[in-house]
């Protein structure tokens, strides 16, 4: 895959290192993997201020030892007292923070689990892409030996060997061709932009003009047709095999 062919993406085949730059960008721009991350950032500074404050807990502890009063010293030794409440309160600490470790593992699986479908997606589409890509080449050899045939029917026709039912055949089995290519252009077209779209990087606007007539002539390679447009439609086609037809007949 050329530059050109790939823009405005960095790259677009199957190799490595391409799958692993556009599953980056992929990733890179997931608002969900964004959101992801916050919440993942959000409970690392909670446990961060669990950790403080357990840290704290545990170095004021021996200070209810501290005290004269004879009941407070009884029931420091019996329960309920002073040191009891700083345990509990350091035992609750734990557990909060054991929770946050729980949903902050949870987080990450999702964060994985993500990633991973990120890349499966990445794939997939430029699976695609190669796929439609190598069968629309297939149909536009075909369809080059196709117009090599339909010229020899029309000089066989002039020379009254072949009949105007067999050169409609021609045109009609182009036709279907010119179906095939257009169904697989367009699978092709998107399965690219909606890796355009996932790895958010941006579509160049579409320049109609003179390029898709100039292709869809070179394709019919028999000077009959004098304009088409790009893209071609099943309409579109019929359309121009009418004027070919009707000036082949003309010229017959």
């Amino acid at each position: 895959m050329t530059p050109l062919q790939a823009a405005p993406l960095p790259c677009l085949d199957s190799g490595n290192d391409c799958l692993r730059t556009l599953t980056d960008a992929a990733i890179e721009c997931s608002p969900e993997l964004q959101t992801l991350d916050e919440r993942i950032a959000l409970i690392d500074r909670r446990l961060q201020l669990a950790g403080q404050r357990i840290d704290q807990a545990n170095a004021r502890q021996w200070t209810g030892y501290l005290t004269t009063d004879p009941i407070a010293i009884l029931q420091n030794i019996f329960g309920g007292g002073q040191v009891q409440q700083q345990r509990m309160a350091i035992t609750d600490l734990e557990i909060r923070a054991a929770d946050l470790e729980a949903a902050r593992a949870e987080l990450e699986r999702q964060r994985a689990a993500k990633r991973s479908q990120l890349g499966e997606q990445v794939l997939t589409l430029v699976i695609a892409y190669e796929t439609a890509g190598d069968r629309e080449r297939a149909v536009l050899a075909q369809l080059s030996h196709h117009d090599l045939l339909t010229r020899i029917t029309e000089i066989d026709y002039r020379l009254g060997g072949s009949s105007t039912e067999t050169y409609l055949t021609r045109i009609a089995q182009r036709e279907q061709l010119e179906i095939q290519w257009n169904r697989y252009r367009l699978e092709r077209e998107t399965a690219k932009r909606q890796l355009l779209s996932l790895t958010g990087f941006s579509h160049p606007p579409y320049q109609g003009g003179q390029g898709g007539s100039k292709l869809l002539g070179k394709l019919l390679g028999n000077g009959l047709i004098l304009s088409c447009t790009y893209p071609a439609t099943p309409h579109l086609t019929r359309q121009c095999s009418c004027i070919t037809i009707k000036m082949f007949l003309q010229i017959g």
